[in-house]
This record gives structure tokens, sequence and C-alpha cells, in this order.
């Protein structure tokens, strides 16, 4: 599992050390960062932070967070690949 971004990964562009390293779940800390773009595991959001322009404009869709709930699954939602095609 990683918080964030996968320790030894670049922000932006992913393993460029080749350290390997693939968790078999990402939890994104209030939006996806770019690196998860090549991520193909497991992909949660966490918190309730993202705000809705952005959740918009990443073509994110998440249901209301119930009680004390704080990660939501985005598995299927490829935010990385939706931000990235917006970019281009």
């Amino acid at each position: 599992m990683s918080i964030d971004v996968p320790s030894g990964w670049d922000v932006s562009a992913g393993d460029v050390s080749g350290t390997g390293l693939r968790p078999a779940l990402l939890i994104s800390l209030t939006a996806p960062k770019e690196c998860a773009r090549s991520f193909r595991g497991k992909h949660a959001l966490g918190g309730r932070f993202m705000p809705p322009a952005l959740l918009q404009k990443l073509h994110i869709q998440i249901p209301p967070y119930s009680g004390a709930a704080q990660f939501i699954d985005i598995t299927q939602q490829a935010p990385a690949d939706a931000a990235a095609k917006e970019q281009a």
C-alpha cells in the first residue's frame, strides 16, 4: 500500500528511478497526482478535501462519504489519465 506518491517515485513522472515498487493499493490524498497515470493497481481517493470544481475537471465522480468514511475507490475512473487528456 502506498499513500499519495509511492516511495521513490517522482510526483509527476512516476518510477523514473526504476525502483520497481508497484503497490497493490494507492491512496491519493486530496487529488490524484500525475504519477498515478501509469498506476494499474487498486486506487482510492483519501479524505474529503477535493473541491467540486477539481472533481469535475478530472472527471471523477464520487458518492457522498458516509459517516466517518475517508476513502472512496476510484480504480475504474483513471483520474490521472483524464487530467493528462485535459492538459494535452
